[in-house]
Formats: C-alpha cells, structure tokens, sequence
C-alpha cells in the first residue's frame, strides 16, 4: 500500500483500483512475504475477492517466480531454485 497526503492505493492492484479500499491491507500477507523473502524473480499478482453478498472481500495472491517460470507454493521460502544460485551461499557450501 502507498500512502500520499490525500491519496492511497494499492500498488499490486493496477487495474482495480475501485475495488480496493484500506480496509482490504488487514489481510494482505504480500507484506510478510517481502519480509521473509527478498528473492527478485517473485512476483506477487493480486486481487480482490469477493465476500458473501458482498461482504468479507479479502486480497487473494500468487506469487510467480520470473525465474525458474512456475508458480511458488509458499512464498516465504520461494521456489527453491534461486537461493540455491546465490553467489554467497556457494561459497559457504564449498
């Protein structure tokens, strides 16, 4: 979420913006993603879904790593391929 003076938006939702209010933040878990994974092939496609009658609409994700061309499954740990590839950690193995 971007937060100007007057203006808040939800910058995974480019092209529904209208369904998006704050209230939708609460149950965002792209935050705590990006806090456990900072890998830069993932990418994270959202939506709004909706509620019963119209109701409990929360944000619903995938996360996509550019990468290895596949869906992750658990996006704290990301796809399994690219930490593997990390330059730091091929040194720490050898």
């Amino acid at each position: 979420m971007h937060r100007g003076r007057e203006h808040q938006e939800c910058r995974l939702l480019y092209e529904s913006q209208s369904d998006w209010n704050v209230n939708l933040c609460k149950t965002c878990q792209v935050p705590r993603w990006q806090q456990c994974n900072s890998c830069e092939y993932l990418e994270y496609r959202a939506r709004v879904t909706p509620g019963v009658f119209g109701f409990w609409r929360r944000m619903s994700m995938t996360v996509w790593c550019k990468n290895v061309q596949s869906e992750v499954t658990e996006p704290e740990i990301g796809c399994g391929n690219c930490h593997q590839q990390n330059p730091v950690l091929e040194y720490l193995t050898q």
